[in-house]
């Protein structure tokens, strides 16, 4: 059957999955940065409203306030220029000395800083506080007054410095930094609102280009995954199941491809093993084939040989011995042809499994029994190891047990071809949640690492006197019990084998 041609469609750029995936973020990025902005704006507009409020209010306070302020100055002027007067008038009117009325009004005045008189004959009286009242820190108001007789003429003038109350003039000038201080905030509020769109604007550009990026970079990592998924599933539609995806990670798509990488391994595992199990076929049948056409003739040439051997006359010597010689030559060869038709007919009669739930113990116990003899020799060493507990196995016992004698066979003749004294066999179990692995692990030369896969098929072997079929026995009686056998690497030296087998249920 012809497979049918796959069409491939060139998918264009808008409809490509990181590109959609890119501008779903940049929408969702513009819409959450324009209800930021909208939500940003009406809180400005808000505050700006209240602040704007509260300076309107606080510059109209300002304004009642100052007219207050100047009228207080005001009418503390007035007092003085008025107390200045009376000052003047009552020096005009009083008795006795000049410098005398001076001192009088001067001690009676306790806010004067100074008080000078100035007479029309030129002289100049005057007191004062400096001391007390420093200009550094009080400041000053003066006044003056004409001094004036009853009738009028004038006598000079009186001048008199006040001091002016620090507490007045502090909250002068406060009032002043207030009003200055409006000012400042009302033009500060205009550029807090320019800097606010101007950082809502830069914000709302990083936003979205931060948005965009991440979009693109899960995007890209997205789209490489699902696009390394579709080339691994093209190539294994093409028929390549060792392709793998390389595509890692914790997400779905990640867990995707690792449960398809693992679904190739099964899938390579089970045609490797149909593929095995197809090639054993053939040789089976081969090998029955061969064993046919090949033990019909041996008892002929045989019994013609023997003939031949028991009709000599006698009469030469020579010709007798070379056909002794020969009888027993071709009495080897048919021997030997003999030995290879029945390892033939072994490899070609292995029989269907039948498998059932029996104890490992059983199994091992009786392969001991009966096969112990493999190593009878006292310097050799055969060691079975028992499991605790005892596991159940799916299988079938007289095949297992047929098994572990070609796996010891094998190793006991490799180890001794090899020169190894005493030869040492370990047979033990590792027992897990749902298989048991047997391991058969040797002293002698081992396998090397690239042949441990060839020596199970057919006719591969080690040993100079090997047939190759021992080990091909074993995987096939492995692959129907639905385990496996495979070739490791020893303690003991030598080499390894592994027999998996499933385990019965729990239940």
């Amino acid at each position: 059957m012809e497979r049918s041609e796959r069409r491939t469609y060139a998918v264009p750029w808008w409809g490509r999955l990181w590109v959609r995936v890119v501008a779903a973020l940049a929408l969702l990025g513009t819409l959450c940065v324009g209800a930021s902005a909208y939500l940003v704006n009406l809180a400005v507009d808000y505050f700006d409203a209240r602040v704007g409020d509260t300076l309107a209010q606080a510059q109209a306070v300002t304004r009642e306030v100052e007219p207050f302020h100047h009228e207080l100055v005001d009418s503390q002027i007035s007092a003085w220029q008025a107390r200045t007067a009376l000052m003047a008038a009552r020096f005009s009117t009083q008795p006795g000395a000049p410098q005398q009325r001076l001192e009088r009004l001067f001690d009676a005045e306790q806010d004067l800083v100074q008080l000078r008189v100035e007479l029309a004959s030129g002289t100049t009286l005057a007191r004062d506080r400096e001391d007390e009242f420093p200009q550094a820190e009080f400041e000053w108001f003066d006044v003056t007054a004409p001094l004036e007789t009853q009738a009028g003429r004038s006598t000079g003038q009186l001048q008199a410095v006040f001091r002016i109350d620090p507490a007045i003039d502090a909250r002068y000038q406060r009032l002043g930094e207030i009003k200055r201080g409006l000012v400042v905030e009302q033009e500060s509020r205009v550029a807090v609102e320019d800097a606010v769109e101007r950082v809502l604007g830069i914000a709302s550009g990083l936003v979205l280009l931060l948005s965009m990026a991440a979009g693109f970079a899960v995007a890209r990592a997205t789209t490489r995954k699902a696009t390394e998924l579709s080339r691994v599933m093209t190539a294994v539609a093409d028929g390549d199941l060792a392709v793998r995806s390389a595509a890692k990670g914790a997400d779905e798509l990640g867990q995707l491809s690792a449960a398809f990488n693992d679904m190739l391994d099964q899938l390579q595992r089970a045609q490797d093993r149909v593929g095995y199990l197809q090639r054993i076929g053939a040789w089976q049948e081969m090998a029955r084939r061969i064993a046919h056409e090949i033990k019909n003739p041996l008892t002929p040439i045989l019994l013609a040989v023997q003939q031949l051997r028991d009709k000599d006359p006698g009469l030469s010597k020579p010709f007798s011995k070379l056909l002794t010689t020969s009888t027993e030559i071709v009495e080897d060869e048919v021997e030997a042809l003999r030995r290879m038709v029945s390892s033939f007919s072994q490899f070609a009669k292995v029989p269907q499994v039948r498998t059932e739930p029996v104890a490992l113990s059983r199994v091992l116990d009786e392969f001991e029994r009966a096969y112990g003899h493999l190593t009878d020799e006292a310097q050799d060493v055969l060691d079975v190891a028992k499991p605790t507990p005892d596991p159940v196995l799916v299988a079938d016992r007289q095949l297992i047990k047929q098994v572990l004698v070609n796996l010891v066979e094998n190793a006991v003749l490799s180890a001794r071809e090899a020169g190894r004294s005493p030869v040492r066999v370990e047979v033990s179990a590792h027992v897990d949640v749902d298989a048991v692995e047997l391991r058969v692990d040797d002293n002698g030369p081992g396998i090397p690492a690239g042949r441990r896969e060839a020596v199970f098929e057919p006719y591969e072997t080690t040993r100079e006197q090997g047939t190759g079929l021992g080990l091909a026995i074993v995987k096939k009686v492995a692959l129907d019990h639905r385990g496996d056998v495979w070739v490791d690497a020893s303690p003991l030296g030598g080499a390894r084998f592994c027999l998996r087998l499933p385990r019965a249920p729990a239940d």
